[in-house]
This record gives structure tokens, sequence and C-alpha cells, in this order.
């Protein structure tokens, strides 16, 4: 089942759009492209997502997904980009398969003034 949580923000690589101290709200869950979903967990091209990389187990990244790929007798696979054109993303790493994402950002917690 989804559930949300909160991601903080480290690095620059997805500046302007989040920076690092930022908060972002995020929907935890397993996620498809296309077809039915029990909890409505469907990615698309422009949606931010968390991912974990399964040769970097713990370390989490906010990334943007530019591409879907539907191979025929494959898994879904994604490539994902830093809004910063400096970041580290699909265009080192490759392309990325579904699974690797672990949640989809909702929006930015706002932070509260003094």
């Amino acid at each position: 089942m989804a559930k949300h949580a909160t991601v903080l923000v480290e690095g620059n690589s997805m500046a302007p759009t989040y920076n690092a101290g930022d908060w972002l709200m995020a929907r935890w869950g397993d996620y498809s492209v296309k077809g039915f979903s029990l909890f409505g967990n469907r990615v698309r091209v422009g949606d931010a997502v968390v991912l974990e990389r399964a040769e970097q187990p713990g370390i989490l990244y906010v990334k943007r997904i530019t591409e879907i790929q539907l191979p025929e007798n494959d898994y879904p696979k994604i490539f994902v980009k830093s809004d910063n054109p400096d970041g580290t993303d699909s265009r080192t790493w490759g392309w990325l398969p579904l699974h690797y994402v672990k949640a989809k950002i909702e929006f930015r917690v706002r932070k509260a003034s003094l």
C-alpha cells in the first residue's frame, strides 16, 4: 500500500526546481507505467521520482523521468535526468528498471516563516 513521507534534498542535481535543504512530500509504493495499478501508483514522463539503484543500495536519488521504454518481452525501463544539467543521471547510468522507483514526488513542503 502506498504511503506518504517527506524526503530531504541534499545536493544540487535537481536545482533550480528542488534545492539542498528542501523537504519534498513523496508517495512511496510500487509503480507501473500502464494498465491497472491497484493504488493508482503510475509514473509518466515529466514526473520527479525517488529512486534507489541496485549498485548503490541505501542511497536515494531524486530525478525526473524523461523517457519510458516498454519492451515487448521485458520489464519497463526509465531514463531519468537531473534538472541541473551538471547532475549525474541516466546519461551516465543508462536506462534503469522501473522497479528502481521507490516514490513519486508530490510537492515541495513550504518552510514556515517565523
